[in-house]
């Protein structure tokens, strides 16, 4: 017995012996993969496994047959840990190891095998989240604005690790915004503020460490109202963006990389709309793989709620009708390989994802349903290995109802919101002058609101002919609503929706507007606060007085007789309240703060204008004051103003006080940013004929 173990015992160390003389003779990089498959297969170890393979890979890159097996080795590892880090190492041998037969036919064997597990998981949280960045190609970065304080970031994804590329600008003089990484990884482009408000492109090496030396590639001239989108090449040689100018005509231009280069592709028509411009407007744009044909989204504006699709050939300049029809439908990407255009579309009622073929310049047969419900979404890109990132906003927001006694300062009863029609991301809410209905702005392509029917919760949505309203108040009469926004052709300004049509009239155009307007009881007047200044307007004539000055928000009371205006203590630097009479004359402290204190932008009346209802905050917590106008004592309420969303910076964030004083209504719930990857949801690539 024991001759027959000494005879097993020499047998393997002769095996032993043949095998590593074998590997020593066939190169040090079969030493390595051989000591890897031990880790891998006889220790069980697959962490060790992959870290050693991953040496060989890196050692040894002239060794294409010994990569190509430690990749396939590397990714059944990963693949066996349930990483989807395995894919993408499949990908890479399918596209870099062709050569290697045996690697190459396993690695799309694998791939077939792994096709139809579909996979969606949130891969980024919390507060740095945004939309104006796009993920790299490899799936490990994805680019973000940091808009505490304008910088360009990225964040690397395994590591949860967010870099600052530039430095923080001065009182915000300077800012990011959309960015993208090149196809290779080695460089990034993106948009920039600059001191003097214009805006451009920049493009510089992406470093491991350290700020971008940029060098700056294009700056928008005075005819350009804003950059809307953009996507580079996967060639590496354009920059194709989407542009508003002020004369109301959407673009589509080349800008070149190496030059700077401006080339237009695509201009609207300048045609007149009701003495307006047409709102035409182009989002969205996507490079096909080839860098031949540019996806991208467009609206019509014409006042029906409807975007569609369409593809851009850059070398005929053919504009092909991709997807054209009654519904919402938006570009998301295109396939790895360029034989699908990617799209998202609400056309069964909730939004999902669509894949349609598209050869030789056309599309091909008809869309396919990838997934049914992908919500509101923001594409972020697609990676190699056809993983779909977007940007989502997740929350509970929502408008809801309290009863509120003031002279107890308390609520009746916790706040509720409606049972029906749930609208996702609303605005603050205020009341129709009877009571009986509630007005906020709603996510909506053509500036929309909503109008909430209190008895019933029935909600109707009101598309105005705006690109955005933001804020939204009822005339003293009931019949129209004031906001500021923007129309289509970019100009901003204040405007009167009819609550019947949704037509918006201007009834001022002006930049630099820091809060929502007012009316005046009478509906005769408007207010409202450009660059600090307090201004009135009278809709007849177009006569405008300046009330006050170094105003940065006010309320004016139910009466008209005065405004509630937070200013600033020019000594102590203290927060104040102030009461300034609207017919003129100085104004008057209602209430001084400490300077670690501040007063939050909610101002709210109550309806004998003999009060005002302000958010105190000291840094830890806010307080709710009832701040007589009679020279009457303040009154804390014993209510906890964290129980309405903040953090928005319209006059009307947090709640509105109905016309009786006896409900409040606001926003509950809370609003949270996440990127999400849709993986294995592209189907399988068509069979070449």
């Amino acid at each position: 017995m024991r001759l027959q173990q000494k005879l097993i015992s020499l047998t393997l160390a002769l095996l032993t012996t043949i095998t590593l003389l074998s590997a020593t003779q066939s190169g040090p990089a079969k030493v390595m993969f051989e000591a890897a498959k031990k880790m891998e297969v006889v220790d069980g170890d697959l962490n060790a496994a992959i870290q050693q393979y991953k040496a060989v890979v890196a050692r040894y890159p002239k060794e294409r047959a010994i990569v190509a097996d430690a990749l396939i080795h590397m990714a059944d590892c990963y693949q066996k840990l349930g990483d989807v880090e395995s894919q993408k190492i499949y990908q890479r041998i399918v596209r870099e190891y062709s050569d290697q037969k045996d690697a190459s036919t396993l690695a799309q064997a694998r791939l077939r095998g792994t096709l139809n597990a579909k996979r969606e998981q949130a891969v980024w949280t919390g507060p740095k989240v945004d939309s104006y960045g796009r993920v790299s190609r490899d799936g490990r970065f994805i680019t973000f604005v940091d808009w505490n304080d304008g910088r360009l970031m990225i964040h690397e994804i395994a590591a949860n690790t967010n870099r600052a590329l530039t430095p923080a600008a001065p009182n915000y003089s300077q800012n990011a915004l959309s960015s993208a990484i090149t196809s290779d990884g080695k460089q990034i482009v993106y948009e920039w503020l600059d001191e003097s408000q214009r805006t451009g492109f920049r493009i510089a090496p992406l470093q491991g460490s350290g700020f971008l030396q940029p060098r700056q590639l294009f700056l928008a001239n005075d005819d350009i109202f804003s950059l809307d989108s953009f996507d580079v090449s996967p060639d590496r040689k354009w920059i194709a963006v989407a542009i508003r100018r002020k004369d109301g005509t959407s673009q589509i231009a080349l800008i070149g990389m190496a030059d700077g280069s401006f080339r237009v592709l695509k201009s609207t028509p300048r045609i007149l709309y009701e003495g307006r411009t047409p709102p035409e407007r182009i989002y969205s744009i996507f490079f096909s793989p080839d860098s031949r044909n540019i996806a991208y989204g467009y609206t019509a504006g014409d006042g029906i709620n409807q975007s569609d699709v369409f593809v851009l050939s850059i070398g005929s300049g053919h504009d092909i009708p991709a997807v054209v029809q009654s519904a919402n439908d938006s570009v998301m990407g295109w396939s790895p390989d360029g034989t699908r255009l990617l799209f998202s579309s609400d056309r069964t009622g909730s939004v999902g994802l669509y894949a349609l073929s598209f050869e030789d310049e056309k599309a091909q047969g008809l869309p396919v349903l990838l997934k049914p419900d992908v919500g509101r979404s923001v594409p972020l890109g697609l990676t190699a290995s056809g993983a779909i990132y977007v940007y989502k906003q997740l929350g509970t927001r929502e408008v809801a109802i309290a009863p509120i006694d003031l002279d107890a300062g308390k609520l009746l009863g916790p706040p509720v919101g409606f049972t029906q029609g749930f609208i996702e991301d609303s605005g603050p809410p205020h009341w129709s002058p009877d009571g009986k209905y509630l007005t906020y702005q709603v996510p909506c392509n053509n500036g929309c609101v909503a109008i909430r029917t209190v008895a019933t919760g029935q909600v109707r949505r009101l598309a105005s002919t705006l690109t955005n309203a933001r804020g939204v108040m009822w005339s003293p009469d009931g019949r129209s609503l004031l906001t500021k926004g923007a129309d289509r052709s970019g100009r901003e300004g204040i405007f009167q929706i009819d609550i019947q049509s949704g037509e918006a009239t201007a009834v001022t155009l002006r930049d630099g507007l820091t809060t929502l307007a007012q009316w005046s009881p009478d509906s005769k007047k408007v207010y409202f606060n450009p660059d600090g200044l307090l201004v009135e307007r009278d809709l007849a004539s177009g006569v405008e007085r300046n009330i006050y000055d170094g105003a940065r928000n006010g309320a004016i009371s139910p009466d008209g007789q005065y405004f509630a205006v937070a200013g600033t203590d020019l000594i102590t630097k203290s927060p104040t309240l102030l009461l300034v009479p609207v017919s003129g004359g100085p104004p008057r402290e209602l209430l001084h703060l400490r300077p670690t204190e501040s007063l939050a932008r909610v101002n709210v009346w109550t309806p004998d204008s003999r009060a005002i209802i302000v958010t105190k905050d000291n840094g830890s917590h806010g307080e709710l004051w009832l701040v007589p106008v009679t020279g009457d004592r303040l009154r804390k309420l014993e209510i906890d103003p964290d129980t309405w969303s903040r953090g928005s910076s319209e006059l009307q964030a947090g709640f509105s006080l109905s016309p009786d004083g006896r409900s409040i209504a606001g926003q509950i719930g809370k609003i949270a940013a996440e990127v999400w990857a849709l993986e294995n949801f592209l189907p399988a690539p068509p069979a070449k004929k």
